[in-house]
């Protein structure tokens, strides 16, 4: 999936308007993100978003503040993206390990798959010797009966 607005991106610019204007509405949060990025990102997936932002700046009050209201702005918006990179990083990881796990998966089963044929394959070489010397003795057998039949004619 092509993601050229990244969720963190497009929270911590609805984290910003919301800091500069109480209200923020969805088509003023996607026209930024154009003038800002050149893309405006999957409609459904930015209100989501803009609406999860926007409830929890309703919801927020000083006692929720996650940092103390002495500490500067330009501290607690770094704090914010320290957070914003943290989660990144998290989602980053989990998904290298999915990654790492279903490549894993991927050459077992194939690792497996060629075992199976070699053995397969293994059978068949014995199966034919065994044929070559069946046409063999076959053919020793008929000779001499060959010989029997005409040497009692």
């Amino acid at each position: 999936m092509n993601r050229r607005l990244s969720d963190a991106t497009i929270r911590s610019t609805v984290r910003e308007l919301l800091a500069a204007q109480a209200q923020v509405s969805g088509r003023r949060l996607r026209r930024v993100l154009r003038e800002r990025f050149g893309a405006v990102g999957k409609t459904q997936r930015v209100f989501q978003i803009w609406r999860e932002e926007s409830s929890r700046e309703e919801s927020w009050s000083p006692a929720a503040a996650p940092v103390p209201p002495w500490v500067a702005p330009d501290v607690a918006e770094l704090q914010n993206r320290v957070a914003v990179a943290e989660l990144t990083a998290a989602e980053t990881l989990a998904r290298a390990e999915r990654a790492e796990y279903r490549e894993q998966a991927h050459q077992d089963k194939w690792a497996t798959e060629i075992d199976r044929l070699r053995q397969q394959l293994r059978a068949q070489e014995s199966l034919l010797r065994e044929n070559r010397m069946l046409r063999a003795r076959v053919t020793e057998l008929s000779r001499e009966v060959m010989v029997a039949q005409a040497g009692g004619a």
